[in-house]
Protein backbone atom coordinates (compact mmCIF):
# COMPACT_ATOMS: atom_id res chain seq x y z
CA UNK A 1 0.00 0.00 0.00
CA UNK A 2 2.43 2.49 0.94
CA UNK A 3 4.24 2.13 -2.78
CA UNK A 4 1.14 3.25 -3.98
CA UNK A 5 1.66 6.95 -2.39
CA UNK A 6 3.36 9.17 -4.67
CA UNK A 7 6.17 10.90 -2.84
CA UNK A 8 5.44 14.35 -4.31
CA UNK A 9 2.07 14.26 -3.15
CA UNK A 10 2.84 13.05 0.24
CA UNK A 11 5.69 15.60 0.61
CA UNK A 12 3.12 18.28 -0.38
CA UNK A 13 0.56 17.24 2.04
CA UNK A 14 3.23 17.11 4.62
CA UNK A 15 3.47 21.01 4.25
CA UNK A 16 0.23 21.95 4.36
CA UNK A 17 -0.01 20.05 7.36
CA UNK A 18 2.65 22.20 8.96
CA UNK A 19 1.40 25.61 7.63
CA UNK A 20 -1.97 24.43 9.45
CA UNK A 21 -0.25 23.90 12.43
CA UNK A 22 2.36 26.80 11.88
CA UNK A 23 -0.79 28.95 11.48
CA UNK A 24 -2.87 28.01 14.99
CA UNK A 25 -1.81 29.66 18.52
CA UNK A 26 0.36 27.64 20.86
CA UNK A 27 -3.27 27.70 22.96
CA UNK A 28 -5.29 26.16 20.02
CA UNK A 29 -2.74 23.30 19.78
CA UNK A 30 -2.49 22.28 23.16
CA UNK A 31 -6.35 22.11 22.96
CA UNK A 32 -8.21 22.31 19.89
CA UNK A 33 -11.07 21.78 21.25
CA UNK A 34 -11.08 25.87 20.78
CA UNK A 35 -11.38 26.31 17.37
CA UNK A 36 -14.53 27.68 16.32
CA UNK A 37 -15.35 28.11 13.06
CA UNK A 38 -13.80 31.78 12.81
CA UNK A 39 -10.79 30.56 14.12
CA UNK A 40 -10.86 27.89 11.67
CA UNK A 41 -11.32 30.79 9.34
CA UNK A 42 -8.06 32.45 10.24
CA UNK A 43 -5.94 29.52 11.03
CA UNK A 44 -7.00 28.79 6.53
CA UNK A 45 -6.25 32.22 5.67
CA UNK A 46 -2.81 32.13 6.98
CA UNK A 47 -2.01 28.55 6.16
CA UNK A 48 -3.29 29.81 2.27
CA UNK A 49 -5.76 26.79 2.64
CA UNK A 50 -9.12 26.38 2.73
CA UNK A 51 -11.19 25.78 5.99
CA UNK A 52 -12.23 22.69 4.50
CA UNK A 53 -8.25 21.44 4.52
CA UNK A 54 -8.17 22.86 8.24
CA UNK A 55 -11.16 20.46 9.32
CA UNK A 56 -9.87 17.55 7.53
CA UNK A 57 -6.93 17.88 9.30
CA UNK A 58 -8.72 18.19 13.16
CA UNK A 59 -11.01 15.13 11.73
CA UNK A 60 -7.69 12.97 10.98
CA UNK A 61 -6.18 14.66 14.24
CA UNK A 62 -9.33 13.23 16.43
CA UNK A 63 -9.48 9.75 14.80
CA UNK A 64 -5.57 9.56 14.82
CA UNK A 65 -6.09 10.12 18.97
CA UNK A 66 -9.13 7.67 19.11
CA UNK A 67 -6.95 5.01 17.53
CA UNK A 68 -4.21 5.24 20.60
CA UNK A 69 -6.76 5.15 23.47
CA UNK A 70 -7.58 2.08 21.78
CA UNK A 71 -4.38 0.45 21.51
CA UNK A 72 -2.88 2.15 25.25
CA UNK A 73 -6.87 0.04 25.55
CA UNK A 74 -5.89 -3.12 25.13
CA UNK A 75 -2.85 -2.96 25.18
CA UNK A 76 -0.33 -4.37 21.68
CA UNK A 77 -1.96 -7.14 21.44
CA UNK A 78 -4.89 -5.78 20.16
CA UNK A 79 -3.23 -4.02 17.35
CA UNK A 80 -2.88 -6.82 14.85
CA UNK A 81 -6.52 -7.11 14.81
CA UNK A 82 -7.03 -3.32 13.59
CA UNK A 83 -4.39 -3.92 11.01
CA UNK A 84 -5.72 -7.21 9.12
Amino acid sequence: MARQINPQDAEKQLKLTEAIISSMTKEERRKPDLLNASRRRRIASGSGTEVQEVNRLMKQFRETQKLFKTIKKSGMRGLPRMFG
